[in-house]
């Protein structure tokens, strides 16, 4: 349940001037451990979240506090983003295994051309989704970065195209 503490006026002004005096070494410890920009998410983060501090108006507040903050937020972050980095990697192994699975198939072998006609079968996004993270091997994050959407698009994508690939083969097969 989100905490429902009123911003008043006073609240926001306390907490304006504790950004004031404090934002920077906010900022420096967070660009210790991360690049600018998310260092400047943050240290803004942080005094986001102190607006929120229950009867923050009677408390001492000093950079310790806020480095504290900041530091909790780092380690949240740097957790979250293994676990998606432990996620997508046991996905991409499943993708490649699901792959040479059919490419070994004893039925029937995958010529070049036949895996390039079955990939143009696909959506271009399911196509170049397996073709960026299967194919070429990108991280998820590089995906994203490269077609211009989140990661659990990219990964919805390819998800899909790896499915409407297996369908395929398996229908060549049963007709081989």
């Amino acid at each position: 349940m989100p905490n429902t503490t009123p911003i008043t006026t006073d609240r926001a002004n306390r907490v304006l001037d504790l950004f004031d005096a404090y934002y920077k070494r906010v900022f420096c410890f967070a660009r210790k451990s991360l690049a600018t920009g998310a260092a400047e998410d943050i240290a803004q983060e942080v005094f986001t979240r102190l607006l929120q501090v229950k009867d923050l108006e009677s408390k001492e507040i000093s950079s310790s506090y806020l480095i504290k903050i900041a530091d909790n937020l780092i380690k949240r972050r740097y957790n979250k983003k293994q676990r998606k980095n432990r996620y997508i990697d046991s996905q991409r192994e499943e993708a490649v295994h699901d792959l040479r699975h059919f490419s070994h198939a004893e039925d029937h072998q995958w010529s070049s051309m036949e895996i390039t006609k079955a990939l143009e079968t696909l959506p271009s996004h399911e196509r170049d989704a397996v073709r960026l993270v299967v194919c070429e091997g990108l991280s998820y994050d590089e995906a994203s970065a490269s077609l211009g959407v989140p990661v659990s698009t990219v990964n919805n994508w390819k998800y899909r195209g790896i499915n409407k690939l297996k369908a395929l083969a398996e229908n060549v097969d049963e007709v081989a």
